[in-house]
C-alpha cells in the first residue's frame, strides 16, 4: 500500500502559497486606481483564503505523517482499547490478547477517521496543541519536527487564526483576542500591532495592507506561513 509523503504536502503548500501571493499582488496592482476600501476588501478576501489553506495544509500533513509511520498511533490506540476493556467492560487483563491491533499500517481514510471521526480538518489552535498531538499520534522524525516548532515560530500561525476569527466572526471576543495577542512583545515585529487604538473589523482590513519591512502585512503573513511549513520538512 502506497504511503503518503508529508514532504510532498509541504511542497504543495509552499508552491500554492507563493502562487496565491502573486495572484493577490496582481489583483492589488490592478486595483491601484480604485478606492482604498476596495483594495482592503480584496486583501482581506485573499487573507481569508490563506488562513483556510493553512488549516487544510496542516491537517493534511498530520494525516500524512501518521499514515507514513503509524507505530505511535498503534500504540496509542492499543492503550486506549486496553483501558476501555479493563475499566469500562471489566475484562480481566489476563483475558486480553498481547496484541490488540494487528495492522501496523493505516490507510489514509482510516487515519482521517481516527484523528477526527467527523472527518473535518484537524485544527491546531494553540502552540501547546502541537506537543499534545505529536506525543499522542506521531512517531519520529515527524514528532520531533512538529514539537520543534517554537512558540515564537508558531506566532504567525496563531496571528493568522486570530485575525481570521476577527474578520469572519466579528464578535467582541474574537476582536479582543486578536487585539490583545498581536500587541504582545512576543509577536514578531513585522506582525505586531503597535498603535494604542483598538482595531475594529475595518482596522484589521487596514492592518493587512499596512506596510511592515517595506511590504504589506498580508505578504509578510504569506511568507511567514510558508516558513513555518518548511520547518516540517523531514530529511
Amino acid at each position: 500500500m502506497r504511503k503518503a509523503s508529508p514532504n510532498d504536502v509541504v511542497a504543495g503548500f509552499t508552491t500554492a502559497t507563493a502562487g496565491a501571493l502573486t495572484d493577490w499582488e496582481t489583483i492589488d496592482a490592478a486595483l491601484a486606481a480604485q478606492s482604498l476600501s476596495l483594495r482592503r476588501r480584496a486583501a482581506s478576501d485573499a487573507f481569508l483564503s490563506l488562513a483556510v489553506s493553512w488549516e487544510s495544509f496542516l491537517s493534511r500533513w498530520l494525516v500524512a505523517a501518521v499514515n507514513k509511520d503509524a507505530s505511535r498511533a498503534v500504540s496509542q490506540l492499543a492503550t486506549r482499547l486496553q483501558e476501555h476493556a479493563e475499566e469500562e467492560l471489566r475484562v480481566p487483563r489476563s483475558h486480553l490478547a498481547a496484541t490488540l491491533i494487528t495492522q501496523s499500517h493505516f490507510s489514509l481514510n482510516l487515519v482521517r477517521q481516527l484523528l477526527d471521526p467527523n472527518e473535518n480538518n484537524i485544527v491546531i489552535r494553540e502552540h501547546g496543541d502541537l506537543d499534545q498531538f505529536a506525543r499522542r499520534w506521531l512517531a519520529d522524525p515527524y514528532r520531533t519536527a512538529l514539537t520543534g516548532i517554537s512558540s515564537f515560530q508558531f506566532k504567525p500561525v496563531l496571528a493568522t487564526r486570530l485575525i481570521r476569527n476577527a474578520l469572519a466572526h466579528q464578535s467582541e471576543s474574537a476582536l479582543k483576542r486578536a487585539n490583545d495577542e498581536l500587541r504582545k512583545s512576543t509577536v514578531p515585529v513585522g506582525l505586531r500591532v503597535t498603535g494604542a487604538r483598538r482595531l475594529s473589523v475595518d482596522g484589521w482590513r487596514r492592518y493587512l495592507l499596512s506596510i511592515s519591512s517595506y511590504r504589506p502585512r498580508i505578504a509578510v503573513l504569506h511568507d511567514e506561513l510558508a516558513t513555518v511549513a518548511s520547518l516540517l520538512v523531514v530529511p
